[in-house]
């Protein structure tokens, strides 16, 4: 199968980008050719260009107001290029990106698959409710999701949920010699308890919360030791995003928390963990910040916000708590800090959790059954890798 998939920036901005990156690898590895149109080059191209067919660079996939005539043209030769590389199928995860995925399915006659990651804008755009007419068919990380995009005019009977996979053999519980190691590099002792955040920093993610429930956390567990790790999105107002972050460090104060930007690799960090935390205000679709953790055998607490609750169900639903109360985070916190002294064995059954539920390997077969029900496709087969002069042909 011939896949062209359609990326703004390839770098980490979010949960968004590593999950399209994740399943694109993943698809690649079946198989399938995987063509990729992209907008701007972060941390992630390298990884991109191991897999990718080809590497088709726009300047955007939408006209621009301030440049109509020259984005109008940009865009009819970024179809162009779509239309040339004869997809079977295209793989939309950004609702700006589809008109740009509906012009290719019109010139080229193949369907369109959307992969909601996103909720909706809370008002929809003329141009974006024709294109949603234009979905052939639609994945969506959560229930909670899904549902907020049944009023927008996407066909509801084409949506699927599809719960987005961890690769278990990345993400996974750290030997004991290995996280004593990996937390003598932060400081820490064998008795601290360290709580962990490792996300997206903004005012909608809730680390100011999580900041103000630490002081009692702190307080009653004189051990515990907050470590704060992410960067704004490159799509934040500078200025606010940098008074949001001064004022984390005010409300810390003398506490023992620690600010670090975000990190490629965050494995090492999430095997160190005592607990990790999702403490978002916002319907968070679902958060890889908390199913990773999982993985690692290190529990979560999150805001019963989003998807979240479709996660952390179960025996885990005690651990979801109101969003925006730093008191009950704090209770929740301290209920889990000391659970390998208390329960050893919580970390074997949040790992159990994940292997059972959140598969990368489910999450494949369900990307490649919907695009398989689409119609008949040519069977998978290997691909000669681009050169890299054509991997950059169109850029």
């Amino acid at each position: 199968m011939r896949i062209l998939t359609v990326a703004n920036h390839l770098g980490a901005r979010g949960g968004l980008e590593r999950t399209q990156l994740t399943n694109c690898r993943a698809l690649a590895a079946r198989g399938h050719r995987v063509d990729l149109l992209y907008v701007s080059a972060g941390d992630f191209a390298d990884e991109w260009r191991a897999f990718a067919g080809t590497m088709v660079q726009t300047p955007g996939t939408l006209p621009r107001r301030r440049r109509p005539l020259g984005s109008a043209a940009a865009v009819a030769r970024a179809v162009a290029a779509g239309r040339r590389l004869r997809p079977d199928v295209l793989y939309v995860y950004r609702y700006w990106d589809l008109p740009y995925a509906a012009a290719v399915r019109g010139v080229a006659g193949v369907p369109v698959v959307y992969h909601l990651c996103l909720p909706p804008p809370v008002s929809v755009p003329g141009w974006l409710e024709l294109s949603l007419r234009r979905v052939d068919r639609t994945l969506s990380v959560s229930r909670d999701t899904a549902a907020r995009w049944e009023a927008t005019g996407l066909g509801s009977a084409r949506t699927e949920v599809v719960l987005t996979g961890i690769d278990l053999d990345r993400y996974v519980p750290a030997d004991p010699r290995g996280r004593a190691a990996a937390r003598a590099g932060l400081g820490l002792g064998a008795d601290d308890v360290l709580v962990l955040y490792a996300g997206r920093i903004g005012r909608e993610k809730g680390v100011d919360v999580l900041v103000r429930a630490f002081a009692a956390v702190h307080g009653a567990e004189p051990a515990a030791r907050l470590v704060v790790v992410g960067s704004p999105s490159l799509g934040a107002d500078p200025a606010d995003s940098a008074r949001y972050e001064a004022e984390l460090r005010a409300s810390a104060g003398t506490l023992p928390v620690t600010f670090a930007p975000a990190q490629h690799d965050v494995v090492p960090l999430l095997q160190s963990a005592d607990v990790a935390v999702v403490p978002s205000l916002w319907p968070e679709p679902l958060s890889r910040s908390l199913m990773e953790p999982l993985a690692c055998g290190v529990p979560v607490v999150a805001t019963d916000v989003g998807g979240n609750p479709e996660i952390l169900r179960g025996w885990l639903a005690p651990n979801l708590v109101p969003a925006g109360d730093p008191e009950a985070l704090a209770a929740r916190v301290l209920a889990v800090a000391r659970w390998r002294r208390d329960q050893p064995d919580l970390g074997r059954r949040c790992r159990d959790e994940a292997e059972a539920r959140l598969s990368l390997r489910a999450e494949t077969d369900a990307i490649e059954a919907a695009m398989a029900a689409l119609g008949p496709l040519p069977q998978p087969r290997r691909w000669r890798q681009a050169s890299a002069s054509e991997a950059t042909s169109w850029g």
